[in-house]
């Protein structure tokens, strides 16, 4: 069950990225495993307290940061010496906005050696299509970076909530598409319990729940990245950061990451889609 939902992660049209590294991620046991953009007050987290009171993160499991441009210029090779495994990083918000940071965290995070990943931060009400092409002009993903992120926080006073999941599912299929690999959604506890819970089976979740306790989610959901706290003090970042945990070890994270090599069945170019997204 485990293997399944691993493979249908690496889906595009159309075909499927197939490598035996998946198998991997039989190690990783149990399938079942607030509104506005993301601002930071500095203090100190217990990670201990956290380790010991969970199902799922274990010793082995890995810690990152998120960052955008509320931590300004971070001196990632100072990051890189905190034991940070993995990075996601802002670059794009609604139809039109680029992160002023993007580029440089992007660049940075890949020469110090933290796995990088690109978010874009959802408007409901903005142009569905603007916000795919916002993020395909502004993200060119390598193989060894892992999927694209929805962050989902806010909702629409006027819509419904199966307007808001179409225009969700909209993005993702766009995305899907061009790169050939399924995004992650971020979103909180509560806008998960409210808004998407049941709706995305076939799309892994990194939730926001700061507590003790690990994310809760329905029992046909499975999430795999847990933003634990908002106040993170690292090395490197003179702000506040939010901290995540990874549920596997740094073999299960790579093997989510686009690989090096995809196996087309007809055309041998198709083996550097994810090099140059396609347009």
């Amino acid at each position: 069950m485990i293997l399944n939902m691993f493979v249908a992660l690496f889906t595009s049209v159309p075909q499927k990225l197939i490598f035996s590294g998946l198998l991997l991620y039989a190690s990783i046991t149990g399938a079942s495993l607030e509104g506005t953009e993301k601002t930071n007050t500095t203090t100190s987290n217990n990670t201990a307290a956290i380790s010991s009171t969970n199902n799922f993160i274990t010793s082995s499991s890995l810690k990152g940061i998120d960052v955008s441009r509320w931590q300004k210029e971070v001196d990632w090779p100072l990051v890189k010496e905190a034991e940070v495994s993995f990075a996601f990083v802002k670059a794009t918000q609604s139809d039109f906005r680029q992160d002023p940071y993007f580029y440089r965290n992007w660049e940075e995070t890949k020469r110090v050696g933290i796995k990088r990943g690109a978010y874009h931060f959802f408007i409901p009400t903005a142009p569905i299509q603007g916000q795919i092409d916002n993020f395909k002009a502004t993200v060119r993903l390598e193989p060894g970076d892992l999927p694209p992120v929805l962050d989902i926080e806010v909702a629409a006073a006027n819509m419904s909530g199966e307007e808001l999941r179409q225009n969700i599912r909209t993005w993702l299929e766009g995305i899907t598409e061009h790169y050939g690999i399924k995004p992650i959604i971020y979103t909180n506890q509560t806008y998960y319990r409210r808004w998407l819970q049941g709706h995305f089976q076939e799309y892994h979740f990194w939730i926001a729940r700061y507590n003790t306790a690990e994310p809760d989610v329905h029992h046909t959901d499975r999430w795999l990245f847990w933003q634990y706290s908002d106040r993170g003090n690292i090395p490197g970042i003179s702000a506040a950061v939010d901290m995540n945990f990874f549920v596997g070890d740094w073999d299960t994270l790579h093997l989510m990451c686009l690989p090096e090599f995809v196996q087309a069945n007809e055309n041998p170019l198709m083996q550097f889609k994810h090099i140059q997204p396609l347009p």
